[in-house]
């Protein structure tokens, strides 16, 4: 079976490395690089990113660390310890100690949110936002967790999806390191997708996507198609139209990377900001791999919501946000990234992803087609394994 994949993003080439056990796979990418913004970017000796973050969501315990696992991909994920932690008043606060910074009829009041939450006894119609809002501290905690982890402030983000994160952070933990950064990733899963045979071809932008009898890329014939595009786009070079009437709601993001010699993080897992005005926390993967920074320095990176439509003006709050962080260490901005419009965090929030199974002949994969309650790369792996699941048993062993 021939499957033509359109774009070597993690999507495309995880969905790739696991098709390629059972099909000949050829994957498309308009780019001279593959990874799209899950890959290192080589500055000054220091590695940065195309756009993710050197963080696994749930790290080597979730869904991302299973396909890789299941694709036969050799990648070594440091889980974080701790998970996290809340920068509030100039002090660091682990989860379970930000219970004792609430005075009395907050903390009853946190009590009942939690537990309901703990049993799913919410309504998934109001936003994480409506929740929380009773408690200023758990609102400014929960919109730093959706500001980092889903590029969306806690109003934007539906309750459902919190419910599902909420399960699938129970399930699996917090998050981890890949040792090598996002590219030690990419590079397994090409070398899976080569080694049994397969081909990615760079720099080819391609322009068309029939869907008959048969698939095509271009004039290229296979028996399925696989879109690592945003859903829009393949919409738009598609013989089919399979999107709603209610359109995909892109979520948006600025992530600045910072050069430190002594660095601002005592651990491995994420330092959420819920006191700042815009950036909702920020990681330092040079704790778990030294690699990642010239000898001597640290890496950070910070993340945080494009709120407004002045970018300029979000990039100087952040700038901000982090003189305050930073205040006596010293330290320089390597590069400061924005993800909008045609090229945004997340081509599909949570909560507004397309379904990955458009036709037997075209499926969707990325961040458009993400699984419920799946965290940035999570989410993907997520829509990735519903992929692979259905063509296997409805299309690869129905043929046999």
């Amino acid at each position: 079976m021939k499957v033509g994949i359109v774009g070597a993003g993690l999507g495309g080439l995880l969905i790739g490395a696991l098709l390629s056990k059972h099909c000949k796979i050829t994957v498309f990418e308009k780019l001279p690089f593959i990874g799209g913004r899950f890959t290192n970017l080589n500055y000054e000796g220091f590695q940065l990113t195309t756009g993710a973050l050197h963080m696994i969501p749930h790290g080597s315990d979730g869904y991302l660390a299973y396909a890789l696992k299941k694709a036969g991909a050799d990648v070594k994920i440091v889980n974080s310890q701790p998970d996290g932690t809340f920068l509030i008043g100039g002090r660091d606060y682990l989860y379970k100690e930000l219970f004792s910074l609430l005075g009395i009829k907050e903390k009853a009041k946190a009590f009942k949110l939690a537990t309901q939450l703990k049993l799913g006894k919410v309504d998934k119609n109001i936003s994480f936002g409506e929740f929380l809002e009773d408690i200023d501290l758990a609102y400014k905690i929960g919109n730093a967790f959706t500001g980092w982890a889903l590029s969306l402030t806690a109003y934007e983000t539906p309750m459902s999806e919190i419910i599902e994160i909420a399960n699938n952070y129970h399930k699996f933990g917090g998050p981890g390191v890949p040792i090598g950064g996002c590219k030690s990733v990419i590079d397994a899963l090409s070398n899976i997708i080569k080694r049994n045979g397969g081909e990615i071809i760079t720099e080819y932008n391609v322009k068309n996507i029939e869907i008959e009898e048969k698939a095509y890329v271009d004039d290229k014939e296979f028996d399925i198609v696989i879109s690592n595009l945003s859903p829009k786009k393949t919409q738009e070079m598609c013989n089919i139209k399979f999107l709603p009437k209610d359109k995909v709601k892109p979520s948006r993001g600025i992530k600045i990377s910072i050069a430190t010699k002594k660095g601002i993080i005592n651990h491995t897992g994420v330092l959420f900001t819920p006191e700042c005005e815009r950036i909702n926390g920020l990681n330092q993967p040079t704790n778990v791999d030294r690699s990642l920074a010239p000898e001597g320095w640290h890496l950070v990176m910070t993340h945080q919501t494009q709120i407004t439509n002045n970018i300029k003006k979000e990039i100087d709050l952040g700038l901000e946000d982090i003189e305050n962080i930073f205040k006596d260490v010293d330290y320089k901005i390597l590069h400061i990234q924005s993800y909008r419009d045609d090229l945004p965090v997340n081509h599909a929030s949570n909560g507004t992803d397309i379904d990955n199974i458009v036709c037997d002949r075209l499926f969707l994969v990325g961040d458009g087609a993400k699984g419920r309650g799946g965290i940035e790369v999570e989410g993907i792996a997520m829509g990735v394994l519903k992929v692979y699941d259905y063509i296997v048993r409805n299309i690869i062993n129905k043929s046999k």
